[in-house]
């Protein structure tokens, strides 16, 4: 795994400086939304996943070249992601993982109509990645049906996870009664 992660950082060199803006903006978002009575952790962990993603997908790679010649979209496997590739913490895990946050934090974001539009800008992520890719050949990244099919599974996981998430907290915060006491109603 750590040869891969080693890769991955030299395959994605503007990924320090976009960590860097990623984290200024998500801190400029905290200090925003704590003035407007937003949820300010979850607005900026949203905002700093969102950095991420476009840092790890739509930057220039190693392989880039300023002269593209092949506008190339390689579409020919649709299939999911096994448990192989899972538990080896591949390439596909990664891409399963980059999106998992901006879904779980999207889903948590207050009010209702900021969550709908983050999550509406989540799920569109995967499509403009693959699109940039596509459109943008310059940048040394190829389109890729099974990044896509990946990263929305990832998406698909973090809403999961988000909509599970308040139900589980909710109920550890009560307390338990003690022996001989009588249980709190369920909600």
């Amino acid at each position: 795994m750590a040869g891969w992660l080693d890769l991955l950082w030299r395959e994605t060199p503007w990924a320090g400086v976009g960590l860097v803006l990623s984290t200024v903006a998500a801190v400029g978002v905290v200090a925003l939304s704590r003035r407007r009575g937003a949820d300010a952790l979850v607005a900026g962990g949203w905002v700093l996943a969102l950095g991420l993603v476009v840092t790890m997908t739509m930057t220039p790679g190693f392989s880039w070249r300023p002269n593209p010649t092949v506008v190339a979209c390689a579409a020919d496997s649709w299939a999911p992601l096994s448990l192989g590739s899972l538990l080896a913490f591949d390439q596909r895990a990664a891409n399963v993982l980059l999106l998992v946050p901006l879904g779980l934090l999207a889903v948590l974001l207050r009010p209702r109509p900021v969550a709908a539009a983050a999550l509406a800008v989540t799920v569109a992520m995967p499509f403009v990645a693959e699109l940039t890719q596509y459109l943008v050949p310059s940048l040394g990244r190829v389109c890729d049906s099974e990044d896509l099919v990946d990263n929305l599974t990832g998406v698909v996981v973090g809403v999961v996870l988000g909509v599970l998430l308040p139900s589980v907290r909710g109920r550890r915060a009560e307390p338990v009664a003690a022996a001989g006491q009588e249980q709190p109603a369920l909600r």
